[in-house]
């Protein structure tokens, strides 16, 4: 096999990158995983201002502050913080679009559209079950290391799959048990 014939690929917890035809890339399959990462991640960052569509057909603005035991945990204006079993909630959905996967995805990214991008991202906040395990990850060690690691959340922003992919707290969240059990789920 030629040198530029050579491709990235993820063995257990090392990622190989080579040149192919004289430019680095991130194999397509890994690409995926890492922009469900990233989905992942902006998500966490877009848990502010929410519209929960409860099962009687009522509706309640807030902050989502937490998830434990099937117990949301939402504040808001009018009513202060209260708490919602996830069985009285039908949907979450953002007020406004502050998810940065709406604001400035690249086009055409690992061959998702942004339009694919931010229906993932969509499928995932308005799926109760899928937002009780994001929530319950808030307290996962590997995962409050990334979202507190300010160049992993500049690559996140920046959708910059390359650095992503060669990032150890990257790695190691994408091997993590509840990761893709979520990702199962959402796919």
């Amino acid at each position: 096999m030629r040198r530029d014939d050579l491709h990235n690929c993820l063995r257990k917890d090392e990622l190989v990158t080579v040149r192919t035809g004289g430019r680095i890339g991130v194999p397509q399959d890994l690409k995926r995983a890492l922009l469900f990462i990233v989905v992942l991640l902006l998500t966490f960052g877009s848990l502010a201002d929410k519209e929960l569509l409860l099962k009687d057909g009522s509706r309640i603005r807030g902050e989502v502050l937490s998830m434990n035991n099937g117990v949301y945990e939402i504040r808001t204006q009018s009513m202060g913080t209260i708490k919602l079993g996830s069985q009285q909630i039908e949907s979450i959905t953002p007020i406004t679009n502050t998810s940065a996967v709406v604001s400035s995805p690249p086009t055409d990214v690992a061959g998702m559209a942004p339009s694919a991008l931010q229906s993932l991202q969509s499928s995932m906040t308005s799926n109760t079950a899928i937002m009780s395990s994001i929530m319950e990850l808030q307290n996962d060690p590997q995962m409050q290391a990334v979202l507190a690691d300010p160049e992993v959340m500049r690559a996140v922003q920046n959708f910059d799959l390359e650095a992503l992919a060669n990032n150890p707290k990257i790695r190691a969240l994408m091997n993590n048990a509840k990761v893709r059990s979520i990702q199962g789920a959402a796919q």
